[in-house]
């Protein structure tokens, strides 16, 4: 049975569905120590099953029985799932909307930096330590709730020495951003990567993901994020290595809308997806 995470007993089943896997072992336990008393909606466990809400997309670790997870799923409204499916089956009546790629290090080596515009970046200066306002207005200009969601999720997190934001400024101006949103069990979740358009194919974004990357393996942690398909040409030719697959399933009445506005169904998976462009 899929209940909520309100016990011991629940607390280590979440945890032991999620151990060793990448990406997955370093989000949901760290989400779920520091979020399950104040939005214990959120996290639930199976016996073989780790499941967080985010949105209306849910994130799995483990597995369930398809047809007990499929019930579950809609009662909570949810819209798209990300699981592992070659060890989770997914449920009931849904079906893959596409596949995810986990990238990391190769062999758990620095990457070379890349090339970049080398006269721009001479004019911008990295911060390391960003105050969390000024990356949620980078990555959220126009909207207000989701900027005071990364502010909050952010402050919680780099308190607790949990998480890293690192911007590139243009005098006053964040022009570029990326982080590791997730420092737990070993892993470094890196998310939340995007460039101003008007600098967008300048290498900057490239530049500052693999930094960081490197960065992260010096400190002993293996740097690891989440790729969408269109992505994953440029995140190969800076060198990243594949390391697993996972993939994000909708239910048969959301896929004909979820073809029809790819724009609206990204912006759940933007929080957790690297990238030097907006994915939506």
């Amino acid at each position: 049975m899929i209940a909520q995470v309100k016990d011991a007993k629940r607390r280590t089943r979440f945890a032991n569905a999620c151990r060793g896997l990448p990406v997955l072992d370093a989000l949901l336990p760290l989400d779920c120590a520091l979020f399950r008393k104040s939005q214990p909606w959120r996290f639930y466990a199976g016996p073989t099953l780790a499941l967080e809400l985010s949105g209306s997309t849910a994130w799995l670790a483990g597995h369930a029985n398809p047809a007990e997870l499929a019930g579950f799923l809609s009662f909570c409204g949810c819209e798209s799932a990300i699981l592992n499916d070659a060890t989770c089956p997914p449920p009931d009546g849904w079906h893959k909307a596409e596949t995810l790629t986990v990238f990391g290090l190769p062999q758990g080596k620095p990457l070379p930096l890349p090339a970049v515009d080398e006269a721009l970046w001479a004019q911008l200066s990295l911060c390391r330590e960003a105050p969390a306002a000024r990356v949620a207005e980078a990555l959220y200009p126009a909207d207000l709730t989701r900027q005071a969601d990364v502010y909050s999720e952010l402050c919680t997190k780099r308190s607790r020495g949990r998480a890293a934001a690192w911007t590139l400024e243009q005098g006053r101006t964040v022009v570029c951003t990326v982080g590791a949103y997730a420092l737990c069990n070993g892993q470094a979740y890196m998310a939340c990567g995007q460039t101003a358009e008007p600098l967008r194919g300048k290498g900057i974004g490239g530049r500052l993901i693999v930094e960081m990357a490197n960065s992260l393996d010096a400190e002993g942690l293996r740097p690891v994020f989440l790729c969408a398909p269109e992505r994953v040409r440029f995140y190969t030719r800076l060198g990243f290595a594949k390391q697993a697959e996972y993939a994000r399933y909708v239910p048969e009445k959301c896929e004909s809308f979820l073809h029809k506005e790819p724009n609206n169904n990204r912006k759940e998976l933007s929080r957790y997806n690297v990238d030097s462009e907006p994915l939506f």
